[in-house]
């Protein structure tokens, strides 16, 4: 048996169903974020175990051994420690995310045997402010770039923008209006209003969102999205993981008892980032900014503007909400257990080192509050429609050790 392909990819994202969880009481209040004027050094670990309590065989394939890895930035370094696995080779998937490729000798999990993969890793998060936006300030739909509508809005990923419910209520809360900031501040408006914050099992198409009223963080977003590609507005998703400074302790079995998660000190999110002339891609943030006082908050206060968020990846044509639903019903239907540990540690102050502005790799154990989440190359919705996407190689860095075992 074969998991739909890039199975740690949704894993990924059950992280973001049970981040939320969390967020209200251990998210640290921008007061105490914004006194902060040095970098900060974390460091996060994780272990993941994957258990095969059925009786067929699980071939697995070179990604679903893959572990993602963290985009390093002008305000954030994220660098590999240690992993108990060789890494191969890292490769990119279409969401211009990387990818290590783990070195496991044996590619067959038999019945009654486990798998585990351990990492750590250090992070280093420095200052990051906001732009001074306006509505006033803001350019118009005419002033957006015509290579990113083509490539960011219309149908894409999970985003439903044939929808015609979907197409009737973006056209309506945009109509006349050209002001870009302005339709997204009427876009934050409608959402904050209309659906309630709520998480689930497995992730919703935004029409789902729309018609329940319901929806967690990425649900949200995925809505957002879809308004805005709809009107014209480049819109995708990004996924982070967030430090949480008190003592915090989490454990939960999801997916009918297939994976259990214990999480310590840390939390998943995910936010909307659109385009924004004249200050280019902005981050969207329906669920932590107080959209209620000013639409325009959930820009001002989104969570990766803090130093205790790490951006981790972006979502920008994979379907994860189906995968996630693919593998949910693969594991369940062929005994496969999933155990997952993470705990993020706040070291310090620390200094982040001017960087070259290129894309690095950190080892960042990719499975959901799993390593808690998202994102997704291929899924296996999309990959059933058309040949498997070959990701392309780039390096191949180097070697640690093993830890397989048979109950």
């Amino acid at each position: 048996m074969r998991a739909p392909r890039l199975l740690l990819l949704p894993l990924l994202l059950v992280g973001l169903l049970l981040f939320p969880m969390l967020l209200p009481s251990a998210f640290p209040g921008p007061g105490q974020i914004e006194a902060e004027e040095e970098a900060l050094e974390f460091t996060y670990s994780s272990s993941i175990v994957y258990k095969n309590n059925g009786t067929g065989t699980w071939r697995l394939s070179e990604l679903d051994v893959a572990v993602g890895l963290f985009f390093n930035t002008s305000w954030q370094s994220v660098e590999l420690v240690w992993t108990n696995w060789p890494i191969e080779r890292v490769v990119e998937d279409r969401d211009g995310n990387k990818w290590a490729i783990l070195a496991v000798p044996d590619m067959e999990l038999e019945p009654g045997e486990s798998l585990n993969i351990s990492a750590r890793y250090k992070m280093i998060s420095a200052p990051r402010e906001c732009p001074d936006i306006s509505i006033e300030s803001s350019g118009h739909l005419s002033d957006i770039p015509e290579d990113l509508k083509n490539d960011f809005t219309g149908p894409g990923a999970c985003w439903l923008t044939e929808d015609e419910e979907l197409r009737e209520l973006a056209f309506s809360l945009s109509a006349g209006k050209t002001n870009v900031l302005e339709i997204i501040a009427s876009f934050v408006e409608w959402i904050g209003d209309n659906v309630q914050y709520a998480s689930f099992e497995i992730p919703l198409y935004p029409n789902e969102t729309y018609k329940n009223g319901l929806g967690d963080c990425d649900d949200q977003a995925n809505l957002f999205i879809t308004l805005c590609r709809i009107v014209g507005i480049p819109a995708y998703l990004q996924i982070g993981c967030i430090y949480a400074p008190m003592t915090f302790y989490y454990s939960e079995m999801i997916w009918k008892g297939h994976i259990t998660v214990d999480v310590k000190n840390v939390g998943w999110h995910g936010w909307a980032v659109a385009y924004v002339p004249p200050w280019g891609w902005l981050p969207v943030d329906l669920t932590i900014g107080d959209v209620k006082a000013d639409p325009l908050n959930a820009i001002r206060g989104a969570a990766i503007w803090h130093q205790y968020t790490i951006w981790a990846m972006n979502i920008r044509e994979s379907d994860y909400v189906g995968g996630t639903r693919a593998l949910r019903a693969f594991v369940i239907e062929n005994g496969i257990y999933i155990y997952q540990k993470e705990e993020m540690v706040f070291v310090g102050k620390a200094v982040l080192e001017k960087p070259d502005m290129t894309m690095v790799y950190v080892l960042i154990t990719a499975v959901c509050t799993t390593t808690a989440i998202c994102l997704m190359g291929l899924v296996f919705f999309l990959t059933r429609r058309r040949a498997p996407y070959q990701p392309r190689a780039l390096k191949e860095p180097y070697t640690s050790r093993t830890n397989r075992s048979r109950a």
